[in-house]
This record gives structure tokens, sequence and C-alpha cells, in this order.
């Protein structure tokens, strides 16, 4: 996500607010853009709206999407606890989340397709296009009476998002007229596919049809284990699978309302995090529970990775094309003489 000018950390933005809690009445307009949605502040003496918008603009836009949300730590920590931990500074935890997910990612790199499972968990835009398994959740900067708002802008009321049908170019109270409910706040969805992933080991005949890097192609020539993007003389060129923003409001049965990533590697992820998160204050004076958390993700991770005792449930890497004799695979007879 691109960044306007970056804030430093939430506390500077406690000290902003404060700050322009003291202006002048004459100098208490703020004008703050977010995504298409216009928030002006006419009134800066109402600090916690003040406050609500610039720290939504912070943690949204100068963090960049990651695996996690920070809804999921919910499920191991108090969100004071952990503001405590990091001191307000959420950009420490996506530092440590993109470090505890190259932890993860190099224990089971060699044998699973992890790029497959760690991908982005992204705020959901009405405007953008997705793709598929594509996630998104719910969320948006809470509604303010002194905000106006773009069309299609989405806002958080009572613990629901909401995007707007009608342009709110006059500040005012909540009107449920102009605003469409699109869910709970951080509710997830992913995009379904609408045919099944190409499968290395599965004999393919002319007419079934497969998803494979974003694409559905359908089989034209009868194959085992023939790469849909390498092979078009099998199976075509595809068709880009997608689906906008707008879909999912318009009720489009792709849209899944469903967590698609691996429950365990989530807590998993939010373990490791939590950990370096904990060492980071003190190395030498970790939590018990964290220190024991840890130790228990790791050892199942390297026995994950012998692949004796545990498989993680995790797509597996599947070989090349060419590495094994092709059914359909038209070679070319060769006389070799010796």
């Amino acid at each position: 996500m691109t960044s306007v000018k970056p804030l430093p950390s939430a506390r500077c933005i406690v000290k902003i607010a404060t700050n322009e809690h003291t202006k002048p009445k004459g100098r208490d307009n703020r004008h703050i853009d977010y995504d298409g949605s216009s928030i002006v502040l006419f009134r800066i003496h109402i600090l916690h709206t003040f406050l609500s918008a610039l720290l939504f603009v912070y943690l949204h836009q100068t963090l960049p999407m990651s695996y996690l949300i920070l809804q999921d730590y919910k499920k191991l920590i108090q969100s004071d606890n952990l503001s405590q931990i990091i001191g307000a500074d959420y950009s420490l935890v996506t530092q440590m989340q993109l470090a505890a997910q190259a932890e993860v990612v190099s224990y089971l790199r060699q044998k699973y397709l992890t790029s497959e499972e760690f991908t982005d968990t992204s705020i959901y835009d009405y405007n953008l296009t997705y793709y598929g398994k594509n996630r998104v959740y719910f969320d948006a900067p809470a509604f303010s009476t002194t905000s106006t708002y773009a069309l299609h802008s989405q806002t958080l009321y009572l613990g629901n998002v909401y995007k707007n049908t009608i342009a709110i170019t006059v500040a005012g109270a909540w009107n449920p007229a102009k605003w469409q409910l699109l869910g709970a706040q951080y509710d997830i969805y992913y995009i379904g596919l609408d045919s099944p992933e190409w499968d290395y080991y599965k004999t393919y005949q002319v007419g079934d049809d497969v998803w494979y890097a974003n694409k559905t192609y359908t089989c034209v020539v009868a194959n085992l284990s023939v790469q849909p993007n390498e092979h078009p003389e099998f199976w075509g060129t595809g068709t880009t699978y997608l689906r906008t923003g707008s879909s999912l409001v318009s009720g489009d049965a792709a849209w899944i309302k469903a967590d698609n990533r691996n429950q365990q590697m989530v807590n998993m992820m939010i373990d490791v995090t939590l950990f370096h998160l904990h060492s980071r204050i003190a190395p030498r004076n970790i939590p018990d529970l964290r220190v024991k958390r840890y130790d228990d993700v790791i050892a199942w991770l390297k026995n994950c990775s012998k692949g004796t005792d545990i498989t993680a449930d995790l797509p597996l890497i599947q070989p090349k094309s060419g590495q094994r004799i092709r059914y359909g695979s038209r070679l070319v007879k060769q006389n070799n003489n010796y």
C-alpha cells in the first residue's frame, strides 16, 4: 500500500493530536485523505475523533500488508498487554511478523509450497481487483460527524463496516440511507476457485478444467504432469481468473466468508512474533509462557521438516515438468547409434 508522509509511531500520533487539541479555534481544521475518503475534521478539539482517524491512517497506510492482522493477536494476548509490550509502536509488530514468517518458512520451504500459504491479508477495497484465493477483511476509520466521504468510501459504525452509496459532501449525523452494510469489522472473505487446482500427479483428459497461477485452463490434449502455463499445446493460453471488489457487494458466490489460512500456522506465527517482541524488551527475562510456546513451535517445525512423524496441512511442492514421462507428450522419436 502506497504511503503518504509516514508517521513514525503511534506515540507520535498521540503527541500530534494533543498539540492540535491545544491550538486556537481559529486554526482548528485538519484534512486527511485516506484511500478515496476525505476526512475533514472541523473541530480538532474533539480529540478522540482526530486521534482515531490518524491512528487508522497510520496503521493501514504506513504498515505493509502481511499474513497476520492485529485482530489475530487477540487469540493469544490482550490488546492492552500487546500495546504495553511494543510501547504503542505498531511498526514493531510488522517488523517482528516478517522476521517470524522468515523463521517459520525456513523450516518448511524445502517440502512445502509456503508461498501459497503465507499470502497477504489485506483490507477490502471496493475499487480493487482480486484474484483466486486472495484474502481480505473489513476495517475502516470510525464514522465521524465532522467528516465528509467520497463515493464508495468505507467507515466503521457500531462494530460494522459500511460503504457509502451517496457521496457525503456536507458533514453531519449518521444517515443509514447513505450507507450499505458490508459486514462486521474484521470479517474475512476470500475468493474461491471455480476449478480444481492443477495436480502434478493427476492424468487429465480433454475438456478438464484446472486453476493454476491465477488462470483457468482447459485441457486440449490428454496429459500427465504437464504444467499449464508452460505448455499451451496441451492447455491453451488460459483465462485470467479474477473478481472485482464490487462483486463482493453484489453477492458473487466466488467470495466465501471464511479464513483460508491454516489456523495452526496462524497460531504459530503469533507465538513466534510475541516471543521476539518480548526478547526485544528483556532477552534474559522473557515470560515462561512465551518461551514454552516458542520452543514448542520450533520443535514442531523441525519434526515437520524431517517428515517422519508430522506432516503439515500445507500444499506440497510439486516436481517441475519434465521430471516424469508425460502421457500424451508427443515426444519425438530419436535413433541413437552407438
